[in-house]
């Protein structure tokens, strides 16, 4: 008898939680205590940044980097050679002698 009342106390249970409320009452569960929205990531670091206090900071030109100067190889060469394969390199094994 007592595990019948405790199956049926258990199912009205269940059933409440899904039942609509009464007389139009709408009660929220939602705990809302954000205030405002908070910065993102890349904005909020943005703001820790130091501050451009100094003249000489303030007025602080970009450096200019030449780029002429630096003369890169070539990364590819093309020719009207036909393809050819690269050598597979030998195994090398070495022995120990154990004595």
């Amino acid at each position: 008898m007592k595990s019948v009342l405790l199956v049926l106390s258990l199912l009205i249970a269940s059933v409440a939680a899904f039942a609509p409320s009464l007389f139009g009452v709408t009660e929220s569960n939602t705990a809302c205590f954000a205030k405002h929205v908070k910065k993102k990531a890349a904005k909020w670091a943005a703001d820790k940044r130091p501050r451009k206090s100094r003249p000489s900071d303030i007025n602080r030109k970009p450096v200019v980097y030449a780029f002429d100067t630096m003369e890169k190889p070539p990364e590819y060469t093309i020719t009207d050679a036909p393809a050819v394969m690269p050598a597979k390199p030998e195994k090398i094994i070495t022995m120990t002698s154990e004595d």
